[in-house]
């Protein structure tokens, strides 16, 4: 009985004119749908209540999208699949003479300036996305998840020309597919809730909204920004990143109108580029007490390896900056893991700051205390300028009881805010003083 609700569990996202284009499969079809996909359903097979499951994790809902796929693709060349929107951009290659396209500090008299990047493209399952943000929370699993993006299923290819056929596809009468200009960019200082807000973001209304989470593109295309040192490349890296989001944007799917990117951590020393590229586009920052997120890098004593001191090796030019600020005479190289992961996230927040006092209103800086309160009352409606119903705070509602980096059905979100508190040990209580409350008091404050 369970099996036969499973076959008939409707495809909630697909549109039904395309359900309605969709044959059942044979056998063969259903084992190579199975073969190709690399979704594991195990852990959802094992569920207490695997009727409650969302349809689109039944195997039915796979098979189905496997032969919209066969059906509809299997003829076209990879040119017609970006194109028309089913093969979606993932990645780009930068290579080292990427700027250096021509002698001359023109557009080439096209409108455009041009650069060297390869775009790698394939069928991503934004469908996964939508149905439950917290069990691929990251770009990377969506990705990994996505049937089409192994191995030969990547497209690679010139991006500068891709683009430019895009952009004209797009602008034809009766074309089907459109570019959603960016809505909001969500920086953050890591382990902060910047997952919650972007899976609210994704649950507040799935089909209108399209979010990429820490997506390496965008972060790829702003960091040439932030790093081109010769001033006549600078408008041909500004066009990349701006080529890049287009790209990201671009959907055939008629409902989808938002388009969100939530950046890496490392992201927020970039802002400026963003800020370049779309001086119109409102951004957050989220962070939160200096503790706490010091806890969650670090919780284990004696842990040397984390995502704040990654740097170590060679520490960037900021953070040594930052630390002789406080020592003259210290030397980075000699920090105690605590120290040195304090001060990375300390950059991280100055950077943020920065550029919050430049961005004319377009900034504003977020509390993991607040959430997800302040997306409700105030990011979504005012700042992102976005109708918010009760039924989309109904369910943004719903994310935020979930674990946001779950990767499973069902994991329930325990506040962990005083356990941190309580277990934060002395050299984390000294660093985080020392180098993140001053600023995290600044942050606070405006």
């Amino acid at each position: 009985a369970v099996l036969l609700l499973i076959l008939s569990a409707l495809y909630f996202v697909a549109s039904a004119s395309t359900s309605s284009r969709l044959s059942s499969n044979t056998k063969n079809d259903d084992d190579a749908a199975a073969r190709r996909s690399n979704i594991s359903l195990r852990g959802i097979r094992n569920t207490a209540n695997e009727k409650a499951l969302p349809p689109i994790f039944q195997q039915s809902s796979r098979r189905r999208v496997y032969q919209r796929w066969k059906q509809q693709h299997g003829e076209k060349d990879d040119t017609a699949l970006i194109l028309s929107g089913e093969a979606n951009l993932v990645d780009i290659v930068i290579h080292r003479d990427a700027f250096f396209v021509d002698d001359t500090d023109s557009d080439g008299g096209g409108g455009r300036y041009n650069y060297k990047v390869t775009g790698v493209f394939c069928h991503v399952d934004f469908y996964l996305h939508k149905a439950d943000p917290s069990v691929v929370p990251m770009f990377r699993d969506l990705v990994g998840q996505s049937a089409h993006c192994k191995g030969s299923g990547k497209i690679r290819t010139d991006l500068n020309t891709m683009v430019q056929k895009a952009r004209e596809y797009d602008e034809r009468d009766g074309a089907i597919t459109h570019a959603i200009p960016p809505t909001g960019f969500v920086f953050h200082e890591s382990r902060c809730g910047s997952t919650l807000v972007a899976n609210s973001l994704m649950a507040m209304e799935p089909d209108a909204n399209r979010v990429y989470s820490e997506s390496s593109p965008p972060l790829d295309a702003a960091q040439a920004v932030s790093r081109n040192k010769v001033p006549k490349h600078d408008g041909r890296a500004i066009q990349l990143l701006r080529d890049v989001v287009y790209m990201m944007g671009r959907t055939n799917e008629i409902n989808e109108k938002r388009l969100f990117f939530k950046v890496q951590s490392i992201g927020v020393k970039s802002i400026q580029a963003f800020q370049r590229a779309f001086p119109t586009t409102p951004w957050i920052f989220a962070h939160r007490d200096p503790v706490q997120v010091m806890m969650s890098h670090l919780k284990d004593k004696g842990r040397t390896k984390a995502v704040c001191t990654r740097s170590r090796s060679a520490p960037p030019k900021d953070l040594v900056d930052l630390v002789k600020t406080y020592d003259a005479s210290a030397k980075v190289s000699r920090l105690s893991v605590e120290d040195y992961c304090a001060a990375h996230l300390a950059t991280l927040c100055e950077a943020a700051y920065s550029a919050y006092e430049r961005s004319e209103g377009r900034g504003k800086i977020v509390d993991y205390k607040d959430l997800p309160d302040a997306l409700i009352e105030d990011i979504i409606p005012n700042h992102f300028a976005q109708p918010i119903d009760d039924e989309a705070i109904a369910r943004i509602l719903k994310a935020s009881q979930s674990y946001s980096k779950a990767r499973t059905v069902g994991a329930s979100w325990v506040e962990d805010s005083d356990r941190k508190d309580k277990a934060a040990r002395p050299e984390i209580r000294s660093a985080s003083d020392k180098y993140l409350l001053p600023v995290f008091e600044r942050l606070k404050n405006t």
